[in-house]
C-alpha cells in the first residue's frame, strides 16, 4: 500500500470563525505553541513558527478563503522541494465545524513514518478543537 495521503476530520464544538482565528489570529495560534507567518495571500511565503521563533515548517500559500479553506505546500528546509501539499476545509454544521486536514506526499512514507505522521495529526487537530472550544 502506497502511503501518500493523510486525512482526518473533526468535529468541532465552536462556530467556523473561532475554528478559522485558530489558524489566523497570532495571538490565538501562539495559545498552541507557535504562530504561522504570512500574510494569506495566495503565493505568500508561509511557515510556523515554534514559541522561540524558530522555523519549524516552510513552504507557499497556495489558497485561502476564508472561513472555507486554506492550501499550503510543505518545501523541504534548505531548498524548494516540495515535500508535500495540505489542505484544511472548514465546514459549517449548526452549532458545529467540521474540520479536515489532508496532506498527500509528494514521496511514499515507510508505514512506520506514516503512522508517525497520521499520529501528528490526530494530535494537531485535537489542539485545534480544545482551543476553539475554550474560546
Amino acid at each position: 500500500m502506497e502511503h501518500t495521503v493523510i486525512e482526518q476530520t473533526i468535529t468541532i464544538h465552536a462556530p467556523v470563525q473561532k475554528v478559522w482565528q485558530v489558524f489566523t489570529d497570532p495571538a490565538v495560534t501562539r495559545e498552541m505553541g507557535g504562530y504561522y507567518e504570512t500574510d494569506w495571500k495566495p503565493g505568500s511565503a508561509f511557515a510556523f513558527r515554534d514559541a522561540a521563533g524558530s522555523k519549524r515548517i516552510n513552504g507557499l500559500l497556495l489558497a485561502c478563503e476564508p472561513q472555507q479553506l486554506i492550501r499550503h505546500n510543505l518545501l523541504e528546509p534548505d531548498n524548494e522541494t516540495v515535500l508535500s501539499e495540505i489542505t484544511y476545509t472548514f465546514r459549517e454544521q449548526d452549532e458545529y465545524t467540521v474540520l479536515t486536514g489532508r496532506e498527500v506526499m509528494t514521496q511514499p512514507l515507510d508505514p512506520v513514518a506514516f503512522e508517525d505522521a497520521a499520529a501528528g495529526w490526530e494530535f494537531a487537530l485535537k489542539a485545534v478543537k480544545d482551543l476553539a472550544e475554550k474560546r
